[in-house]
């Protein structure tokens, strides 16, 4: 236990600090956001497309790994919509909690843990997380969001909603990192030594920032709203996200699945541990319950302090 403990205290310590520094010291909300651009903008775009070019096509885009990745969270999304639609909860309050029950923090939590826990397989499975995420399960909870917004007009199509999903993913930087390192692969290109010592040292900013910036971020937040569905989201992201991927795994294994390595299958199920992505935050703002997501990260973040390491301690 004390080796788990080893790896998850001082990266929450780390959002401690950033937390502290927000609430005490000389980080106000103007300076937080800067970093955390820094991160989404350069750093983790950086990491994220060294880690895709330097490497083999199979390694990064892995089947199994995106069919159990995609099949679990989607089965997650579909329980949750099940729940709040027998609670009777009005649609967009279902879409929020759709959104954010199982599109977890890969890139600001997940992938520094990810570093001191699988070093080797961090950068592809940041990789296949996000495809999974800006592909499949995002575009399902933003659909649902659109869906249930109140309009004098017409509602736009099924395919416009499409259309203008896909460019808003395709503009992120972290997409667009990805997407230039699989043209690298694809083509060929072999990244010379000095463009892999720049990217590198880009790269190492991105896990200790993306943390500071957690726990920045969670200071000032606007908690007033409805703890028991934040703490339901919570719970579901937490504790039925990487129950349901476990069983997705096992099962199609079961059907003939090819088996994926033994380190990509734990950072599978640790990838699913993870609190919800903070972007969740934004989306609450636009749909006006920017007090219900803002519980929803904070309960989760803290809780996952401890789903981590019981994660680990059964993983690792």
């Amino acid at each position: 236990m004390l080796g788990i403990l080893s790896i998850t205290l001082p990266v929450f310590a780390v959002i401690a600090v950033g937390y502290i520094a927000a609430r005490f010291g000389p980080f106000p909300p103007s300076k937080m956001k800067a970093l955390g651009d820094f991160t989404m903008l350069v750093a983790l775009p950086c990491a994220l497309f060294y880690a895709v070019a330097s490497r083999d096509f199979s390694e990064v885009l892995n089947v199994s790994y995106l069919v159990v990745l995609g099949l679990g969270s989607a089965a997650t999304q579909l329980v949750m919509w099940l729940i709040t639609r027998a609670q009777g909860l009005g649609p967009r309050r279902r879409a929020i909690s759709v959104l954010g029950c199982a599109t977890p923090n890969s890139a600001f939590l997940g992938y520094p843990i990810l570093v001191a826990v699988l070093p080797d397989h961090a950068g592809p499975i940041l990789a296949m997380n996000l495809l999974i995420e800006n592909v499949l399960l995002t575009p399902i909870g933003l659909t649902l969001l659109e869906s249930a917004k109140d309009r004098d007009g017409p509602r736009p199509s099924l395919p416009r909603m499409a259309r203008d999903i896909a460019i808003s993913v395709l503009r992120r930087p972290l997409i667009i990192g990805l997407l230039l390192g699989l043209v690298f692969i694809l083509i060929g290109i072999e990244l010379p030594p000095l463009a892999g010592t720049f990217l590198g040292l880009m790269g190492d900013a991105a896990a200790p920032i993306a943390l500071f910036v957690i726990g920045g971020t969670l200071y000032g937040l606007d908690l007033k709203g409805e703890m028991g569905l934040a703490a339901q989201i919570a719970s579901v992201k937490l504790l039925v996200h990487p129950l349901l991927v476990a069983a997705a795994l096992t099962g199609l294994v079961l059907l003939g699945l090819p088996a994926m390595d033994p380190d990509l299958a734990k950072g599978l199920i640790l990838s699913a541990t993870m609190p919800m992505f903070a972007i969740f935050i934004l989306f609450g703002q636009e749909a006006g319950y920017e007090g219900l997501t803002s519980l929803s990260v904070m309960v989760a973040t803290c809780c996952a302090f401890v789903t981590i390491n019981i994660a680990l301690l059964l993983l690792i």
